[in-house]
């Protein structure tokens, strides 16, 4: 990263600003202007985490001293008092079983301050991956391949590519987040665009199309078990057989494939039609170097061809690891399906019918994170080398340091966002928004095809709204899925269908909610642009982009309904139940 981002308002050297902003008094750009204008009037993100776990506290004790309980399929879950005597246990959403208990609720918040910062998933990832960037980035690598791809791509692919990347980077767990959202606004930078509707682009991409990919990612499957435990409940009412036939990993393919080029289209019919015109020209200020798209020199030209081969070094590496053989070689197939343990093979062809190319080692987050952080730091080091910017170890360390910097305000907004996330779920006020809502969406009607069309547009909106208050799909999953899949059976609308609309809520509001994992990076990130850039900023330039991919999709959904086409191998959203 480069120099001064600090979230307390007060921007390095790298903030610029927008001028010629859009003054339109058409409705959305004064509905994105207000909700901007309302949302940084908010505290400081920091201490707005502050209230927030003071407010959640308070909360759970008074709907604790009351005896609220949510009973949900997987279990009855009392809401914590975590500031009271009384134990405090601690369940699994998606099981209900206890896995660990404290005395009392005092206990809990002082044994688990420190575990919730140092465990808090993103954290480490992101200070990892921002050493190995800061190599690449301080050594002049990323500046010169954004020049060379303003020098040579098509001005008028670029917003679709960056959308499309963020969409395709889901098989790579996080990776998205931590790579593609920051260089979205690089590239859009060096092409003279606004950094921050760069940033908006890979970010709809990366969060706004979790649930769209062409190839089988990891959230298939892990969704599709919860939904083929409800499948057997709702085959028990309306005499179906779906709990033995399902495939939990293919039955959403086809429609994720297609909702891949539907996000792509959207995005960047978003970015192009609604963020550019409403951030308006950006203007670099004058501590911010303009960057221009003159000619590589030889020595730059040079360092990417070597960096090039570094990298392609690197992925070959990292291909001979995942070559699915076992073998004497060194490194052949240590990262591959081969290298599974019996067992571990034998529970993937229990759970999932068959070992696919992504149950590899390769694939774990932890596995991609270390092969992201050679990716960049090696290219990155090879490059500066070459170029004359890294010629002593000291250099080296020094491009390391640098990317740090940056990153203090990072880590002091986590440690409460942590703090806040933990005692959320903690407390189980989650799991009581999320029966709430589902009792709620019960009473709909659906006895006719409006009422069916309400329903689905009513569970829809309803998987929106709650990834609002409960950031985990497969938690949310398991308290919903078995309710929502045999409802929708009795009206004849399959499992598989009910998985899809569910997905299509909960990624429409990925990009929306201050509870995503990563929205505290994002917003650092579009401090390095927009010295007050804040929450408000963030919910506004993203809005749009919620809004349009939760009608499209659901109106992509209906029509693929209407015409019959079935969502994945074997899997209709519309079935006849065998007759009695």
């Amino acid at each position: 990263m480069n120099e001064g981002v600090n979230v307390a308002g007060q921007a390095g050297p790298a903030s610029g600003k927008a001028e010629g902003k859009a003054r339109s008094r058409g409705l959305m750009p004064r509905f994105l202007a207000l909700v901007e204008s309302v949302g940084n009037r908010m505290p400081h993100p920091t201490i707005m985490f502050i209230g927030l776990v003071a407010g959640l506290l308070v909360l759970a004790a008074v709907l604790s001293a009351f005896g609220v309980v949510a009973e949900t399929p997987t279990g009855r879950f009392a809401i914590n008092n975590l500031l009271g005597q009384d134990p405090v246990s601690l369940q699994n959403p998606r099981t209900g079983a206890v896995v660990s208990t404290y005395a009392n609720g005092w206990q809990y918040l002082t044994q688990t301050l420190t575990p919730n910062f140092v465990g808090f998933a993103p954290f480490g990832m992101v200070m990892v991956i921002m050493i190995a960037i800061g190599v690449a980035e301080q050594g002049g690598l990323i500046a010169a391949a954004v020049r060379k791809l303003v020098l040579s791509a098509p001005a008028r692919l670029v917003t679709p590519v960056v959308v499309f990347a963020g969409v395709m980077s889901n098989i790579a767990a996080d990776a998205g987040y931590l790579v593609l959202v920051p260089l979205g606004a690089v590239v859009f930078l060096g092409m003279k665009r606004h950094p921050l509707a760069g940033l908006a682009a890979a970010f709809a991409g990366v969060s706004g199309g979790f649930s769209a990919n062409l190839i089988i990612t990891t959230l298939d499957p892990l969704l599709g078990g919860f939904t083929l435990a409800a499948a057997k409940t709702g085959d028990a009412m309306v005499g179906t057989n779906f709990g033995e036939t399902m495939n939990i990993a293919t039955m959403n393919y086809y429609f994720v494939v297609a909702s891949t080029l539907l996000i792509v289209v959207l995005g960047s019919w978003v970015v192009e039609r609604v963020i550019e015109p409403h951030l308006g020209v950006w203007r670099a200020d004058a501590a911010t170097p303009e960057e221009h798209a003159e000619e590589l020199s030889e020595a730059e030209r040079r360092g990417l061809r070597r960096a090039g081969l570094a990298f392609l070094a690197c992925v070959a590496v990292l291909a001979w690891m995942a070559f699915p053989v076992k073998s004497g070689l060194p490194l052949l197939g240590t990262l591959s399906t081969a290298s599974l343990p019996e067992a571990q093979y034998a529970s993937i062809m229990a759970r999932y019918g068959s070992v696919g190319f992504t149950h590899a080692p390769l694939f774990g987050t932890e596995v991609i994170v270390s092969a992201l952080f050679f990716l960049f730091l090696i290219p990155g080091l090879v490059y500066g080398m070459a170029v004359g910017r890294i010629r002593r170890g000291v250099d080296f360390v020094h491009t390391m340091e640098e990317s740090m910097r940056g990153m203090a305000s990072f880590v002091i907004l986590v440690f409460f966002m942590a703090q806040f996330v933990a005692y959320f779920n903690a407390s189980n006020i989650g799991v009581l928004i999320a029966m709430k809502g589902a009792q709620l969406l019960e009473l709909l009607p659906h006895q006719s095809t409006a009422g069916i069309v309400l329903l689905i547009t009513g569970f829809v909106l309803l998987s929106a709204v709650i990834n609002l208050f409960m950031g985990s799909a497969s938690a949310k999953w398991a308290i919903l899925a078995p309710i929502f899949v045999p409802v929708l059976m009795t009206v004849n609308v399959s499992p598989a269908a009910t998985q899809m609309l569910y997905r299509i809520g909960d990624s429409s509001t990925n990009i929306i909610t201050p509870l995503m994992t990563y929205f505290a990076f994002v917003i650092v990130i579009g401090r390095k642009y927009q010295k007050d850039f804040g929450i408000g900023s963030l919910v506004s330039l993203m809005l749009p982009f919620s809004i349009v991919f939760m009608i499209g999709w659901t109106l992509l959904f209906l029509v693929w309904a209407l015409a019959g086409w079935p969502i994945g191998p074997d899997s209709a959203i519309f079935f006849v139940p065998p007759s009695r």
